[in-house]
């Protein structure tokens, strides 16, 4: 999570998509699990001069108060059955005026976590069109954002947490929040590094891979002893390799923005592209994000 105030919640992005309910149960269960409340967010794009202002009894007014009891009818209905597939869960609503992806970007600002739904891809390495906020917002907003496909084969809710190591500045909150993320579920934890084929995978070359995931990974091993801890490292494209290494984790984690120098892996590209072919939830942890204490 990216906030340490308890009181910063996790908030999920609404709609009637298969997609966006499966992005609400996860987003429970992870606000459940931190200990956190959440807020279900759901943004309405008014067509132009849908709800004239001049005429309390103008047709357009009464359309547009259907509109909005529709998009709150929504949110109530998702608010009820939430409250009763995780008891106890301290549970919000926001119905507000504009495009989805900019009420989320907003809406991120106080946020631990953004969760949103996005589309199921059949197999990593397949680009779908995504439709939806999801992918548009990775990156943007200063929190993690979690992007959660409708359908769930392909990923195993029990398996390790997974993060992508660049060896960068940019992965290390990454790596802070997949730790935090493993021991809260009480996952192994998997950290990958890629480095792309022109660089070759002479031994070499992946013993330097192998020193700069355990650099990574030393300060968190001491401070999460319970998380056990396997590490990889796999040769070719950041992206398809990532997402073929994620198949059956609970969850994929990687940094938003990185500069892999000569390894080559810039995670601002891969998150991007992660966000079309990762095969289950995936988590893109902005530079900027700070960690739990």
């Amino acid at each position: 999570m990216s906030s340490n105030d308890v009181r910063a919640p996790v908030v999920v992005g609404v709609s009637r998509s298969e997609a966006a309910r499966a992005a609400v149960d996860w987003a429970a269960d992870a606000a459940a699990r931190h200990g956190r409340p959440l807020c279900l967010v759901h943004g309405q794009e008014w067509p132009a001069g849908a709800a004239p202002k001049d005429r309390h009894d103008d047709p357009g007014q009464i359309w547009a108060a259907h509109f909005r009891a529709t998009g709150q009818s929504l949110l109530d209905d998702l608010r009820e059955a939430t409250a009763a597939r995780t008891p106890g869960l301290r549970l919000s609503t926001r119905l507000l005026d504009g495009r989805p992806a900019s009420v989320l970007r907003e809406a991120a600002e106080e946020a631990s976590l953004l969760v949103v739904g996005v589309h199921h891809v059949s197999g990593p390495g397949e680009v779908f069109t995504s439709g939806g906020a999801g992918p548009a917002l990775v990156g943007h907003p200063p929190c993690p954002v979690a992007l959660v496909p409708a359908a769930t084969s392909g990923f195993d809710p029990g398996g390790p947490v997974m993060v992508g190591v660049d060896g960068s500045a940019a992965s290390a909150p990454a790596v802070s929040y997949a730790f935090d993320e493993a021991a809260a579920w009480e996952a192994d934890l998997l950290a990958v590094q890629v480095r792309r084929p022109r660089y070759g995978d002479w031994p070499e070359d992946l013993e330097e891979s192998a020193l700069d995931i355990s650099e990574a990974l030393a300060g968190w091993r001491e401070k999460y002893p319970q998380v056990l801890v396997r590490q990889e490292v796999a040769v070719g494209s950041p992206a398809v390799k990532l997402a073929e290494a994620a198949a059956d984790a609970r969850c994929l984690v990687v940094g938003s923005r990185g500069v892999g120098g000569f390894r080559g892996m810039v995670l601002g590209s891969t998150s991007r592209s992660l966000s079309h072919m990762a095969p289950g939830p995936l988590v893109v942890v902005p530079r900027t994000a700070t960690g739990p204490q």
